[in-house]
């Protein structure tokens, strides 16, 4: 009998050695290893952004996944009623102070559509975010106005995502206008995805759908445990990190430029489709790859190191743009130009690839602002003349609609 006790006893005691020395081990990580970052936090010059606040990297560490709740459709959004040091969200789940569905008489209502950047990874207050700025400027211009700009940006949205989180929570705040900060998620999406137009991070987000399906929920269980282990994700980063070291090849995207940019143009007109007769405008966010302005060093840096990763990584992102630009114009859509906005000088304005401090929201605020009244004139004379032509484009009856909102009386007009 002891014969066949004691392999089960050994068996049973190797058990109880090995969690009690993963015990140990996640112990160990947790209590002198920071979480791994992968994102901006792993760039130590995101806290020159901040000169003189006590603890910059908080302004992008208090937005967690804990912050982020599950949606159908959309895969994930910022949870509503946050209270954050840099950030807040009011009951209906944006940025910023508290605001009704229902939208009071005479209020000229924008909303911002757009990733982390409209969402304002990056500023240090909601009031400093680019939907922030931008109220506080529009609101100087037409004193005695009712303007309310309403942050929508939720972080990590593709276009297709922000189509869809449009038609199911923004269509009923009944906005005057849409402003689409957005972009770069498209982009860097399909550096990676194997089909144009899917989210980031979607080939995780698949293996978690046909996961779901099996049947063992020990299993499930076990691997969702394991999941959340610091050490196994520190452990796996490191090996990762040797194992692209040693291989030393960047990656190269399966998408053409070509599909990213029409399936952009796509999302983007049929969401202007859906906010008619309120005018939708597109401004391509600024990214590192394709700012006018020279480089700091801390820039430079940020784009060589994406170079290594993805094969011609800066020539893919201005040519994604370039193309983009076309097609949302040849849509029909009005587009700011962003890409002069920050200035002539090398000065540090961004943390990573894309997000950007409080001093860069500010310019791009200013030059929205700016820009809005001389589009709504160019777009009240596009749509008149265009209008005289049946068929010019696939939506030319929305454009006529849309032509008396989108006269520059439009700032006195408030449903």
């Amino acid at each position: 009998m002891a014969a066949i006790t004691s392999p089960r006893r050994k068996i049973f005691a190797a058990l109880v050695a090995t969690v009690a020395l993963f015990a140990i081990l996640e112990g160990v990580t947790r209590a002198f290893f920071l979480p791994p970052r992968r994102d901006v936090l792993a760039r130590r010059h995101a806290a020159n952004l901040y000169p003189g606040l006590p603890r910059p990297q908080e302004v992008f560490s208090t937005l967690t996944v804990d912050c982020l709740e599950w949606s159908p459709y959309e895969q994930w959004v910022v949870k509503p009623n946050l209270r954050l040091p840099y950030f807040r969200t009011n009951a209906l789940g944006f940025r910023g102070g508290e605001t009704t569905l229902a939208k009071p008489a005479g209020r000229f209502r924008v909303v911002v559509l757009g990733g982390s950047a409209a969402w304002g990874l990056g500023s240090t207050a909601d009031e400093r975010s680019l939907p922030g700025r931008l109220e506080a400027l529009l609101r100087e211009q037409h004193a005695g106005r009712d303007i309310e700009v309403i942050n929508a940006g939720q972080p990590g949205f593709t276009s297709a995502q922000e189509l869809i989180y449009f038609h199911r929570h923004i269509s009923g705040l009944h906005p005057d206008l849409v402003l689409l900060f957005d972009g770069y998620n498209d982009v860097d999406a399909d550096l990676f995805n194997p089909v144009p137009d899917w989210p980031e991070n979607a080939l995780l987000l698949r293996s978690r759908y046909e996961n779901s399906f099996d049947p063992y929920q020990l299993k499930k269980n076990l691997v969702a445990l394991l999941r959340r282990s610091r050490f196994l994700d520190l452990a796996s980063r490191r090996i990762s990190e040797s194992i692209a070291s040693a291989a030393r090849k960047p990656a190269v995207p399966a998408i053409d430029p070509a599909a990213t940019a029409e399936s952009y143009a796509r999302n983007v007109a049929a969401l202007a489709r859906l906010a008619a007769p309120a005018p939708v405008w597109v401004a391509l966010q600024p990214v590192v790859a394709t700012m006018r302005k020279p480089l700091a060093p801390e820039e430079q840096q940020t784009l060589a190191e994406k170079e290594q990763t993805v094969a011609g990584y800066a020539t893919r992102v201005r040519v994604t743009y370039r193309l983009m630009a076309e097609r949302a114009r040849a849509a029909g859509l009005p587009l700011i130009d962003l890409d002069g906005a920050l200035g002539a000088e090398p000065k540090l304005m961004f943390a990573d690839e894309c997000h950007f401090g409080d001093e860069a929201a500010d310019r791009l605020a200013r030059r929205i602002a700016t820009d809005l009244p001389g589009q709504l004139e160019e777009r009240a004379r596009s749509v008149s003349s265009s209008s005289r032509v049946r068929g010019q484009s696939s939506f030319s009856s929305r454009e006529r609609e849309r032509s008396a909102s989108s006269l520059p009386p439009v700032w006195q007009r408030g449903q």
